[in-house]
């Protein structure tokens, strides 16, 4: 009776989790793995064939021209291994496919809901709080494709809300347990993904320092911080982590850190609209301050040192991408809950009406209507077709296993979906000149008049009827991902050597 008690009382997760399992599996293995997702599914099945993600299998080498370079026996150091492993294990039980490839990462996107609502129930023991943020997460697209990717952004979700359930459940109970929790989690999370290991490592420690600092037990959490960089310094030492920092300047990192604001407005937390809002609240109706419980002050000191010390540090990355910002979805969506929480005491229509609009429309974010969710139920319900399956198809339907191509961007595809040897240098002249050449459109700022004029007078070519696009479809660019296959694109060009 008392279990039956209980999930009536959260019936409303049981229904978002499956919502996110259909929106997130739904259609997964149409689109073909594309260049970053092949690279994992690729060094995954070489973790099959060599115990360990090994970029040269004596044919083809996966990223060349990578910043860390590799170890001695080509290991690989850009990443840590744990999605490897991850993907090597489902694709010995489901064999080799995309959808085997994703299918790991699109399940730890569901238990992430639960993990949030369970996160944010702790936090603030409100049915509201915790059922409205998974809500918005469960609804948010940029988190629906990056669930749905063959990479580490599924796990860096899953291992920072673990990280966050296990600490805060330290701060109330004071319990060794879960201290050795934390120590595994956060293990874990750097052994799957380091960039973000650092930020929220390092906010947790400022945390408990700044405010939860209590004498008797400093000594045991110093040690737990301790245990916990000498397990993760190995992979650091040997990854040459260092190469993914950028060259420092002023003007680099006021740049970056407008980015991170910019992408958390837009497709994650609508600052400017809040902002207006409490602005207008402030001028008119003379309410400055905002009342929070005890919980919610918490929860904010806890959440908020997160994102902010991530947003310092991506700052000084060398590359910057919406996707290291993944995790930033869930938390501040328990943020975004509590500020609706005063919605719905005053007018419950309200809070439906707005969850309403900034799903379907996406207003409060952009400031226009954008309709990325429309758009995405019609992406999973329909057929796509981008460069990749366009020129795998053609390829293994016409070159013969061992045969040569030469392709600047799409190499790692090759490499996952066919048995040919792949030549991905930048060199261009008659030295590499193999029987079948890959043009790119938006990938040949390398390629010589001379060395396409020669291409063009000794090889046919093959006009397939598949967009050449820049990117396939990457997901953490809203702006650029296609919904749907794009027919305007020019087509995509193959070359064959005469014989």
């Amino acid at each position: 009776m008392g279990n039956y008690i209980v999930l009536k009382r959260h019936c409303a997760i049981i229904i978002l989790t499956i919502v996110s399992a259909i929106l997130i599996f739904t259609n997964l293995g149409n689109q073909y793995l594309w260049q970053d997702e092949a690279e994992t599914a690729t060094l995954a099945k070489r973790v099959l064939e060599f115990g360990y993600p090994k970029a040269y299998d004596g044919v083809n080498l996966v990223n060349p021209r990578i910043r860390t370079g590799f170890g001695p026996n080509y290991e690989w150091k850009y990443h840590p291994w744990g999605q490897f492993y991850v993907t090597a294990l489902s694709f010995k039980v489901f064999g080799m496919s995309a959808f085997a490839a994703r299918f790991p990462f699109a399940a730890m996107g569901v238990i992430n809901i639960l993990l949030l609502y369970l996160l944010a129930f702790i936090l603030t023991r409100s049915r509201f709080v915790a059922g409205c943020a998974a809500f918005l997460t469960v609804f948010s697209v940029p988190y629906l494709l990056l669930m749905r990717q063959c990479r580490y952004y599924a796990p860096c979700v899953l291992w920072v809300l673990i990280i966050l359930i296990f600490y805060v459940n330290w701060i109330k109970q004071n319990k060794r347990r879960w201290l050795l929790c934390l120590f595994v989690a956060f293990v874990a999370l750097a052994y799957t993904v380091h960039g973000m290991f650092v930020p929220v490592f390092a906010a947790l420690v400022l945390h408990y320092v700044v405010f939860e600092f209590k004498k008797e037990n400093a000594i045991r959490i110093a040690a737990l911080w301790l245990f916990i960089l000498l397990f993760v310094l190995p992979w650091f030492l040997f990854s040459n982590s260092a190469a993914h920092a950028a060259s420092i300047s002023i003007a680099r990192v006021l740049k970056n850190l407008e980015f991170e604001f910019r992408m958390i407005n837009k497709f994650i937390f609508p600052v400017l609209f809040f902002g207006s809002v409490y602005i207008f609240r402030a001028v008119f109706f003379r309410k400055i301050t905002v009342k929070l419980t005890g919980d919610e002050k918490f929860l904010l000191k806890l959440i908020l040192p997160v994102i902010a010390v991530s947003i310092v540090a991506f700052s000084f990355a060398e590359e910057r991408n919406f996707r290291y910002q993944v995790y930033f979805i869930p938390l501040l969506a328990i943020v975004e809950s509590i500020i609706l929480l005063r919605l719905v005491t005053y007018k419950r229509s309200l809070v439906v009406l707005f969850l309403a609009v900034s799903i379907l429309t996406g207003i409060f974010n952009m400031g226009y209507p954008n309709f990325y969710f429309p758009k995405y139920l019609y992406e999973i319900t329909h057929d796509y077709d981008g460069p990749v399956e366009g020129i795998v198809k053609f390829l293994n339907k016409n070159a013969a296993p061992g045969d040569t191509v030469k392709i600047a961007y799409g190499d790692i595809p090759l490499m996952f979906y066919t048995k040919l040897k792949i030549d991905n240098s930048l060199i261009y002249d008659r030295d590499h000149m193999p029987k079948w050449v890959v043009f790119r459109r938006d990938w040949g700022e390398d390629l010589s008049d001379k060395y396409f004029s020669e291409i063009r007078a000794k090889y046919k070519e093959h006009v397939i009827d598949y967009p050449d696009i820049q990117w396939e479809n990457r997901p953490d660019d809203l702006v650029y991902h296609k919904f749907w296959t794009d027919r305007q694109a020019p087509r995509v060009r193959i070359y064959e050597r005469n014989t």
